[in-house]
């Protein structure tokens, strides 16, 4: 549990720090909506993404951690060290954040052209913690072996379906934002 919630205290350190620096960032444009369409259109692409590999297992392209970075994630893990464990979260949310990036530039996009600066930090804290609150249950869930089989079968049965599912909302989520709040 100790190192559970040290590594997710790392993947959220890492995104809010992200964050914080696209949020600087996106403060020096002159078109408050610039990074939040160009946010939109990512989020579109990675979900389209998501949908060519659902479609087509085979597409080449994969939004995953780079082969690589999992092997070093693996050494680390098998240490099972604090330090060994802040080292795996940061290198899991550098390369994870590919992944969930447009959903993320595209709210820090309309946090600041929406609110203040000190309630865009606000609001960026809380995203955060809500992006990890998932991992939280996942982690109390895990001391449950029982609970912990099951969700791991659950999520290999359907992690087909998992993709398909992002890339969808991923689209929907893109092109609502670039209809519906930057229009």
């Amino acid at each position: 549990l100790k190192l559970g919630l040290i590594y997710i205290g790392m993947i959220f350190v890492v995104y809010f720090a992200i964050g914080l620096g696209i949020l600087r960032a996106v403060r020096f444009s002159e078109d408050p909506h610039f990074v939040a369409r160009a946010g939109s259109w990512i989020l579109i692409g990675l979900g389209v993404i998501n949908l060519l590999e659902y479609f087509f297992p085979a597409f080449p392209i994969k939004l995953r951690m780079p082969a690589a970075a999992g092997d070093k994630t693996n050494e680390l893990l098998k240490q099972a060290t604090v330090p060994a464990t802040i080292g795996v979260g940061l290198l899991v949310g550098l390369c994870t954040f590919p992944c969930s990036g447009g959903v993320y530039v595209s709210i820090i996009s309309l946090l600041n052209a929406k609110t203040t600066l000190a309630w865009g930090v606000s609001y960026l804290a809380l995203y955060n913690v809500l992006f990890v609150l998932p991992l939280i249950v996942i982690l109390f869930s895990a001391g449950n072996r029982i609970a912990a089989k099951s969700w791991a079968r659950w999520e290999r049965e359907n992690s087909r379906r998992i993709r398909l599912w992002y890339g969808l909302a991923m689209v929907i989520l893109g092109a609502a934002m670039l209809i519906l709040v930057i229009a």
